[in-house]
């Protein structure tokens, strides 16, 4: 069975197309329907026939008094919060999301008025936006990857810094392995490939989490690396501003939080020109080095270092590869950002890959051969005379110039706007897990920019934590860092072997030995990495890893439950429901009144219940009960050990006890005040009456919010028509 074919407007804006039920849906339904069909409808208030109220909102008015100077004058709704598209479908415009608070318009100031989810097409990404969006990671990563290998060679005295050549060699080889490997996964999966998807589709769910849970490590540490590192380069130019190196950290990753909320394609609009700054101010660097250096005018320079304290072993330098291995961060984040690619997507995306791992080739290489020329040395980040190796480069081609500032200007920049690929990387992430029910719903839900915004926002909430707690120290970070990298890596050329050996479509043989020699070197760097790394900090990735793991399964079996549940519950008809409202009073006033008056029109089994600790209260409120007519019954509980909650909650037991079939109703009086800061005012008993009974099974709680601006305006209007008399 389906639903009657789809039409369209005269704008062209659609409406619901088809949709097929399953039979078991339909039986279910149809049964529903039947019962619902010979349940009475409410019964009759006396007041005669109501006028109705109409769904679509066209405007109706009716005019004259006398049964013959009646009529009705039917017009359009000039409302234009709404547009009628069709009987029974309205579509809200913009008009009626403008913000009503000053909350609200601050919001609206700092990220901009919502975009239509059907503008999204065009917010997609060209080419050379999304380098700029999905390779700043990557490209920045030389800015501290040739430094990592010279801060472990460092201890081995300044002779071990030769080996940072061949270290460069392996690197490089591994960068092209897996920059191939990736664009066998983007023609794949053309609709995204990230770790994730090619390892749950390949190698199972449980393999599928393992990806995830790596990469959600990778980007949260992909951020907070990439701003330290950033403010490394201030701190280099400005030593006196050590003191403010956290506050630095967590301002940037505010801004990049504001600046991704604002939609991905103003985010790639703001963050473009930093990331072809950088580049251009990285090869003039190189440029002029080389001259310099083929000119003879680079003065031989040997760095200066302590004392050797380890001697130069397989061991070291297997540390110096994995420290290097940092430059491949961010690799995958193009086939992880494939349908931000304007179309045709795959291809737009493998080109992309193409440029980015080329720029990033050359520029390690460039900057570790530079380094090398230049005598260049690591400091540790609490080194009072500290230096990025960049910086030393930048000096020795620059001196004190302009170019100099510049080159540490853009090098600052694109470190923190790198944390931009995770901030588009990581809620697409948790978009797909949430869809497969690994993750809460809520990360599948668009903001207002066409951003997952809250994924943004969780982002950069668990940056700013661990940029704090490891005092925005780069150093301290980095041993985290490269594992979830490179376990995300093998998981993705595992499932892509997987893939090729399952399909085997056309190219198979060449595309499984790209991929197979990719998941070897990457699964070798990975445990290269965890051994290296393991009591510097690595335990620690290794441990959260099995823990999301967990987390993520356990999030799946209570999604799975709650689909059991509500597919195998029989739809219940309004006859079988047989309600019993209890009505919580503290005085018998306007909103006590309210909530019983409400409450009769829900049930004819109607209690008033009232808990207190003070005989004079209570005997008050029976003579107020008795004045009134006692058109309710009214039960007192009087709670000598002034308990509000606990009276209540036992008192609703022992009634269900006395009726398990029956529906407990517990309507609830609220006054809300006029102004926010008068809630403070009132003791909040509502709210916690809600909070106990919101895990309560069986119980439907009402709220009946009495306004009280709402209600004072009346009065006067009542007051002002019975000459200034008291209405009430």
């Amino acid at each position: 069975m389906s639903a009657p074919p789809a039409d369209s407007n005269a704008s062209g804006t659609p409406v619901p197309g088809q949709v097929s039920l399953s039979e078991e849906e339909v039986r279910s339904l149809r049964d529903a329907g039947r019962r619902w069909a010979t349940t009475p409808r409410a019964r009759d208030t006396g007041r005669g026939t109501p006028e109705e109220i109409d769904p679509d909102l066209d405007l109706r008015q009716a005019r004259g008094t006398l049964p013959g100077d009646r009529y009705v004058r039917g017009a359009r709704s000039r409302r234009r919060e709404f547009e009628k598209v069709s009987e029974g479908y309205l579509q809200a415009r913009e008009e009626g999301a403008k913000p009503r608070t000053q909350l609200g318009r601050l919001r609206r100031a700092l990220l901009g008025r919502p975009i239509a989810s059907r503008q999204a097409i065009h917010e997609r990404l060209t080419k050379v936006k999304a380098l700029a969006v999905l390779s700043s990671d990557a490209l920045s990563s030389v800015a501290y990857a040739t430094e990592q290998i010279l801060l472990v060679l460092g201890a081995a005295g300044a002779a071990a810094y030769s080996y940072s050549i061949p270290i460069m060699g392996a690197i490089l080889f591994l960068l092209i392995a897996v920059g191939l490997s990736y664009r066998q996964t983007i023609k794949a999966y053309p609709k995204g490939g990230g770790s994730y998807i090619v390892a749950s589709d390949n190698l199972g769910p449980l393999a599928g989490v393992v990806a995830g849970s790596a990469l959600m490590t990778d980007y949260v540490l992909t951020v907070a690396v990439s701003v330290a590192s950033g403010v490394d380069s201030i701190v280099s130019a400005a030593q006196a501003m050590q003191t403010y190196r956290v506050e630095l950290c967590v301002s940037f990753v505010i801004l990049l939080i504001l600046g991704n909320l604002r939609g991905i394609r103003e985010s790639g609009s703001i963050f473009a020109a930093p990331t072809y700054l950088f580049i251009a101010g990285i090869f003039v660097m190189l440029t002029v080095i080389a001259i310099r250096w083929g000119t003879g005018h680079l003065p031989e320079a040997t760095p200066t270092l302590e004392n050797a304290t380890r001697q130069v072993s397989i061991f070291l330098l297997l540390k110096a590869f994995a420290s290097g291995c940092t430059a491949l961060t961010g690799v995958e984040a193009i086939s992880d950002g494939v349908p931000a690619f304007q179309p045709p997507e795959w291809k737009n995306a493998r080109t992309t890959l193409t440029v980015m791992v080329t720029l990033l080739a050359l520029m390690f290489s460039g900057i570790t051969l530079a380094a090398r020329a230049v005598g260049a040395r690591a400091y540790d980040s609490s080194d009072p005379h500290y230096q990025t190796v960049i910086s030393q480069i930048a000096h020795a081609a620059f001196g004190t110039t302009l170019l100099y500032f510049y080159v540490i200007a853009t090098t600052t920049a694109i470190l923190v706007l790198a944390a931009n690929t995770s901030f588009s990387d990581f809620p697409r992430l948790f978009f797909f897990m949430a869809r497969d029910d690994y993750a809460p719903h809520l990360f599948k839900r668009l903001g207002d920019r066409l951003a997952y915004s809250n994924g943004i926002i969780v982002l950069g909430t668990l940056a700013i934590v661990l940029l704090v707690v490891f005092r925005g120290r780069t150093d301290s970070l980095i041993p985290l860092y490269t594992i979830g990298v490179f376990l995300a890596f093998t998981m993705s050329q595992a499932g892509m072997v997987a893939r090729w050996l399952r399909l085997r479509e056309p190219g198979w043989e060449r595309g499984l030995a790209i991929n197979a020699v990719g998941m070897t070197l990457t699964a070798t760097v990975f445990l290269i990495t965890a051994w290296e790394k393991f009591l510097t900090g690595a335990w620690v990735v290794l441990v959260i890893i099995p823990m999301l793991v967990l987390t993520f399964r356990a999030i799946h079996r209570h999604y799975a439950d709650v689909t059991t549940e509500l597919t195998t519950e029989t739809p219940t008809s309004p006859g079988e429901l047989k309600p019993v409202v209890i009505v919580p009073v503290s005085d018998l006033n306007g909103p006590a009144l309210q909530s019983l008056a409400l409450a009769r029109t829900i049930s004819d089994q109607v209690i008033a219940v009232h808990i207190s600790d003070d005989p004079e209260e209570i005997a008050r409120l029976k003579a107020k009960w008795g004045a009134w007519g006692n058109h309710v019954p009214l039960e007192i509980i009087e709670s000598p050990y002034r308990s509000l909650v606990r009276p209540l909650l036992a008192y609703i037991d022992a009634i269900d006890q006395q009726q398990p079939d029956d529906t407990i109703v517990v309507v609830l009086p609220e006054m809300v005040a006029t102004r926010w800061w008068q809630q403070i005012l009132h003791n909040q008993t509502a709210l916690r009456l809600k909070a106990a009974l919101l895990f309560r099974p069986g119980t439907v709680v009402v709220n009946v919010p009495y306004h009280l601006r709402r209600y004072q305006h009346q009065r006067r209007r009542l007051r002002a028509r019975h000459g200034g008399g008291d209405a009430l």
